[in-house]
């Protein structure tokens, strides 16, 4: 069974800008996923798909009455960059999930089919045997 800590987003690489009085924090990171969509035949235990890289990027600006703080400016423009990293990886598993569940209903219709074509071809094939 899955649980929230199978969910992964890593940050790969920040980059910061400072123009003036205003830092700029680029984040880009990768998010991993437990891999839904495995092959019968696959016995992969803890299988991952990646849903790529991304990129976030958070600004700080200093206020005209503040004093500038380089290092407050990037903490402050980090954390506005991974909030929106996490914002975006929710919206981008919540996709994959949902895609993930259509794939799995649209077995599950084509399993039915069968199963219900079965069932009637037997119950005729058995009708005609008792006859």
């Amino acid at each position: 069974m899955f649980d929230r800590n199978d969910i992964k987003v890593s940050f790969v690489k920040e980059k910061y800008e400072t123009r003036g009085n205003e830092i700029r924090c680029t984040l880009k990171y990768v998010i991993k996923v437990p891999e839904f969509f495995r092959s019968t035949h696959d016995t992969t235990v803890g299988a991952v798909f990646d849903l790529g890289t991304h990129t976030a990027t958070g600004v700080a600006i200093c206020n005209d009455r503040d004093e500038f703080n380089k290092q407050l400016g990037r903490d402050i423009a980090n954390v506005r960059a991974e909030a929106k990293a996490y914002r975006d990886a929710q919206r981008l598993v919540k996709k994959y999930v949902e895609v993930a569940a259509r794939g799995y209903y649209e077995i599950v219709q084509a399993f039915d089919a069968k199963a219900d074509y079965i069932q009637r071809h037997d119950a005729e094939y058995l009708a005609e045997l008792v006859r």
